[in-house]
């Protein structure tokens, strides 16, 4: 998402009026962490801002601020934190558990004449939304969770020599809550061997174990995909050395689905590997109790998916135990109708259509947002982007409408912002931002920035824009909020200005 220097008004065409907040009467001092929550459906479940107050050379405090999805204040308190000379922290995520929020934080530090930060380790706090208490920070070393409370010199001496480092992620959906534990071993990450989940009282449930025989030359990773109900979808990638000691991605990637229960494995579906027609990009939903996978594909390489030999869209329906259901490859001659386009992916003037974002509907439907992107090689090979094209695929993948979203060309790789389904998933809103320049202006005009809102149900689109302009410059930043409205933070901290409001979506 970009940060802009934008100027305020809006046109309520479109939006209208909703509730607000003002951050700077919330609490006191700056704040340095805020981040959304999700339901276990997920859906927004309200924000949360960290303010931090009082600092020393050795404590200072944090207030939290939790707001619900209607922007109502319905939770706040402090607690302690320690300071570290050369020594920084930095809060990375929070995930909503129950009726309790888990806090994950970092400690880091930079080495003398150096820009790169040096991980130390990964703790983790709880913050109860019923009581208000906040828990002191934890840490998971040696098999078993402790309350962190280390000193300056444990922070300098001992944590730098640590090679084996592990992270905490809270999890929860509508079935299931806990915290999986994965490892980071410093420069080695072929030693890294499993996954372990934990319940909400810190008990082993399982571990599955990923890499058994990781080495040098070969070995997997583990990333995290996606989750419904009693499943979780984690891929695989195998990497392998090359003649210069570099790794290369792919050799096979497999994605795999685990009980959450149990940690046993339900399927494992071998996307591509080194026999493989094809490499592709990877967006994963669920319909009912089938998995489905789309996006884009291009002729096979270890080196993953390669825009500038774009062939086209797939999808592909795995049943419950992975077997195929539907397996289907478009290629751009499909579409050429509607669009001309060649068989690598190029539009006029050379732009490739770059996959933004796919939307899987209810009724097993499709649709695809693409963005016309290339390097411009007058600019120092800068990206830039222009004009969005949507690619409506009927439930049988069958090509169905194409939509082109005009825009302005900008120097970004991409102007989208996010999404949100809406209407059961029987419909999405998806925004961008752009900056509109008045053809009577001349060419050192600044321009309008737009913020573009677009609307798809039952395959049809439509297209709406707000402009924003007002007399006082500000810094506006959209972000996503419960269904049917969007959420704007406008802020000028010379006016000590810095509200939070919700505008309603008219469709």
């Amino acid at each position: 998402m970009k940060f802009k220097l934008l100027i305020l008004s809006l046109l309520f065409s479109t939006l209208s009026f909703g509730q607000t907040q003002d951050l700077a009467k919330l609490a006191n001092g700056v704040i340095i962490y805020s981040s959304r929550l999700y339901d276990d459906d997920e859906n927004i479940f309200g924000y949360l801002y960290l303010y931090q107050q009082d600092v020393n050379e050795t404590s200072k405090t944090i207030e939290y601020v939790f707001l619900d999805k209607n922007l109502n204040k319905v939770s706040n308190g402090t607690f302690p934190a320690s300071t570290y000379d050369g020594v920084m922290s930095k809060f990375y995520d929070c995930t909503l558990m129950g009726d309790c929020i888990i806090l994950n934080k970092y400690y880091y530090y930079t080495p003398a004449f150096s820009y790169d930060t040096k991980l130390l380790l990964s703790t983790f706090q709880t913050i109860s939304l019923t009581d208000n208490k906040v828990t002191a920070e934890y840490k998971y070393e040696n098999g078993q969770f402790t309350e962190f409370n280390a000193g300056y010199e444990t922070m300098k001496k001992e944590y730098k020599g640590i090679d084996v480092r592990n992270f905490v992620n809270a999890f929860s959906n509508d079935s299931f809550k806990g915290l999986f534990i994965t490892e980071d071993v410093k420069k080695k990450s072929y030693l890294e061997k499993d996954v372990k989940l934990f319940n909400e009282k810190h008990e082993l449930l399982w571990s599955y174990e990923f890499n058994p025989n990781g080495t040098k030359d070969n070995y997997k990773t583990l990333s995290f995909l996606y989750s419904h109900k009693n499943i979780i979808y984690i891929s695989t990638p195998s990497w392998e050395k090359t003649e210069y000691g570099a790794p290369v991605n792919i050799t096979s990637y497999n994605i795999i689905a685990l009980d959450l229960k149990t940690g046993k494995k339900k399927f494992d579906y071998i996307l591509e590997n080194s026999n493989s027609e094809y490499s592709h990009t990877l967006r994963i939903n669920q319909i009912d109790s089938n998995l489905v996978l789309t996006g884009n594909y291009s002729p096979y390489k270890k080196t993953d998916f390669t825009l500038d030999q774009n062939l086209g869209f797939y999808k592909i329906v795995l049943s419950p135990n992975g077997t195929e259901i539907e397996k289907k490859y478009t290629q751009w001659s499909d579409f050429s109708s509607q669009i001309e386009i060649d068989k690598k992916g190029r539009v006029e003037r050379n732009y490739r259509l770059k996959p933004v974002r796919s939307f899987v509907f209810k009724n097993g439907a499709i649709s695809i947002l693409t963005e016309k992107f290339k390097y411009d090689m007058w600019s120092n090979g800068a990206p830039k982007s222009t004009d969005f094209v949507l690619f409506n695929m009927n439930p049988d993948f069958t090509p169905g409408k194409i939509n082109t979203i005009v825009k302005e060309k900008s120097y970004y790789s991409s102007d989208y912002l996010f999404s949100q389904y809406i209407k059961d998933k029987t419909g999405v809103v998806f925004f961008y931002e752009n900056i509109e320049k008045d053809p009577n202006a001349g060419i050192f005009s600044n321009g309008t920035l737009m913020l573009g809102i677009n609307t798809i149900i039952d395959g049809n689109l439509t297209e709406e824009k707000i402009q924003l302009s007002a007399k006082k410059k500000y810094t506006i930043i959209p972000f996503p909020a419960k269904e049917g409205y969007i959420m704007l933070r406008e802020y000028n901290e010379k006016d000590k200005y810095n509200q939070l409001r919700l505008e309603k979506l008219n469709y």
